[in-house]
């Protein structure tokens, strides 16, 4: 994720501002430009706003998200007819906000959705929606679940559902300790969940990429509801480590796939965030030497070099987090076999996205 600056002050600003506190200038994210916009109202109407630098030039409406609940900070172009802006569009149900809580776990659940589609376009990865492909264009389900209904977070042919019981920490917390995972959060399910994704989108229906893709990863055809009663009643082998990033992962051929996927866009965001701030680190696995990591981390880069940049990156933000006694920011080992897991989803979003 890039950091953004103030087009009037120069305040930094992150990725979710929608209010600079410097100047106070209303923000808002333009999905076109890729930054994060200081505006002011237009001359032409009351609810366009322009951009300070240019005043001249594009003009936007804000999403009905932020006029109505200040759940939003995306814009729309001013000559688009839509009251929401691109990723408010692509969710499908809404959770009940009818009070504050809901609502502050709904807008969270929201921000997290948000950066999730940010990474995918800036890596150039197809964001259809339904309306757009209504076999497999993609939408999103926030739901609470009821004494009639359980919602499990899960993808089914471009419906990602999430239970909003995950935006409460308490929940999630709890999740997490019960199954024994090392991390667990909103951003990181709907990683996981667009692996499943893209694997239908654009795994599946290569002729190119599946052979090889099940030759790592294993046959995804194998019985789903066979793998999961077996991985619930005996767990993860004992040395599921040295093949597997997660003990999730040594469920079934997919699920390696998405908790794959998901790492690597969890690399590819934090070495993004690393080179916006002109980060320079030195690691034993720089030799010594200090390491200062590029710009545009994502676009076909050599994978070798930014693996070497992850692991030189992880001892940092791990000593980071220990330092303010927080557990750490990526707990976990990856072994030579899950780095060529992770080579494969590289090579396969570098040679089928649209950049």
């Amino acid at each position: 994720m890039q950091t953004f600056k103030c087009d009037y002050c120069a305040q930094l600003l992150f990725f979710e501002n929608n209010l600079c506190i410097r100047c106070g200038h209303l923000l808002g994210f333009s999905i076109e430009e890729g930054d994060v916009l200081s505006l002011k109202p237009s001359n032409d109407s009351s609810d366009r706003y322009v951009d300070v630098s240019d005043p001249d030039g594009a003009q936007y409406r804000l999403c009905q998200n932020s006029i109505k609940l200040n759940a939003c900070n995306w814009l729309i172009p001013a000559n688009e007819p839509d009251e929401y802006c691109m990723s408010c569009r692509l969710t499908d149900i809404l959770p009940p906000i009818q009070d504050e809580t809901r609502r502050i776990q709904w807008v969270k659940v929201e921000t997290a959705k948000r950066r999730l589609l940010y990474t995918l376009i800036d890596l150039g990865l197809p964001v259809p929606s339904r309306a757009e492909n209504p076999e497999l264009g993609l939408a999103f389900r926030f739901e609470e679940s009821t004494p009639e209904k359980q919602v499990y977070t899960g993808h089914a042919s471009g419906i990602i559902t999430l239970n909003m019981a995950e935006a409460n920490a308490s929940f999630r917390e709890n999740a997490r300790e019960k199954l024994g995972e090392v991390y667990r959060t909103v951003l990181g399910h709907l990683r996981h969940e667009c692996g499943h994704y893209y694997w239908e989108l654009l795994v599946l229906p290569s002729e190119k990429w599946l052979p090889i893709a099940r030759e790592v990863f294993g046959d995804e055809t194998v019985s789903y509801k066979d793998a999961i009663e077996r991985h619930y009643a005996n767990g993860a082998p004992e040395n599921w480590t040295d093949s597997y990033i997660s003990a999730y992962a040594t469920m079934h051929p997919w699920e390696d796939w998405a908790e794959t996927w998901a790492h690597y866009l969890h690399m590819l965001d934090t070495l993004d965030t690393a080179a916006s701030y002109d980060l320079v680190v030195k690691s034993p696995s720089t030799k010594g030497k200090n390491r200062r990591f590029k710009t545009t981390m994502r676009h076909h880069q050599n994978f070798d070099k930014l693996f070497e940049m992850w692991y030189s990156l992880t001892f940092v933000i791990n000593g980071l987090s220990r330092s303010m006694g927080m557990p750490d920011s990526y707990p976990f080992v990856i072994s030579k076999t899950v780095k060529e897991k992770l080579r494969l989803v590289h090579n396969i979003v570098s040679d089928l996205s649209k950049n």
